[in-house]
């Protein structure tokens, strides 16, 4: 629980455009697009690839009807990571709006055009300095869990340390850095049509201070 001064601010939104390739015949070319925003000079979020996309062609090159479904694990190359950078007393509260379905171009409404998809997340807030040391001490929520809430530096067993210091004239709060990650399952892929199938994920970070 936050003490003393508490504020809570929309920090960022990102939205993912997911694309499934699959294929019946011949092959369609994927598109993933990613937009970003940031309303908080405190905090910063920056993707390990400069261009991440999360794709399940990449995972399995075929991805066929009637096939099983198809997983992006936290530990598999795929995953898509993310750098956050915030003061070393906030607390992070992530939310995930993701769809149930990616459907037929982004806009599939019938079963012929749609394929199940499952988002999982993951955080770490071990001070890990790259990717693969971030994912070996990483939570991870099981498929279908869409928030958490975490402190940007996992606080130690013990007696809390002292409250942050109040900003004032030229302080600089020091920071730390957490990793998150968005992983997935596509599927199991029913007798649909062949074609891109999209989806979008909004992801909306928000900070509490314990001042």
């Amino acid at each position: 629980m936050a003490i003393g001064r508490i504020y809570r601010r929309k920090f960022g939104v990102l939205i993912i455009a997911l694309g499934g390739l699959f294929f019946s015949g011949m092959g369609y070319a994927q598109r993933i697009n990613f937009s970003t925003w940031t309303g908080s000079d405190d905090i910063t979020i920056t993707p390990v690839m400069a261009s991440p996309t999360l794709n399940f062609n990449q995972k399995q090159s075929n991805i066929s009807a009637n096939s099983p479904a198809v997983t992006i694990n936290l530990s598999d190359m795929q995953t898509v990571a993310y750098r956050i950078e915030a003061p070393e007393g906030f607390d992070l509260t992530v939310e995930v709006d993701a769809p149930t379905f990616l459907s037929l171009g982004g806009t599939g409404t019938d079963p012929a055009t749609q394929i199940p998809f499952r988002v999982g997340i993951a955080y770490s807030n071990l001070l890990a300095g790259d990717e693969m040391t971030a994912k070996a001490g990483a939570v991870q929520l099981p498929l279908g869990f869409y928030n958490v809430t975490f402190p940007v530096n996992r606080r130690m067993a013990g007696t809390p340390g002292p409250p942050p210091i109040p900003i004032s004239g030229d302080y600089v709060r020091p920071k730390a850095t957490a990793w998150f990650f968005i992983h997935g399952e596509l599927g199991p892929i029913g007798p649909v049509n062949a074609g891109q199938y999209l989806g979008d994920i909004t992801i909306n970070v928000y900070f509490t201070s314990n001042e």
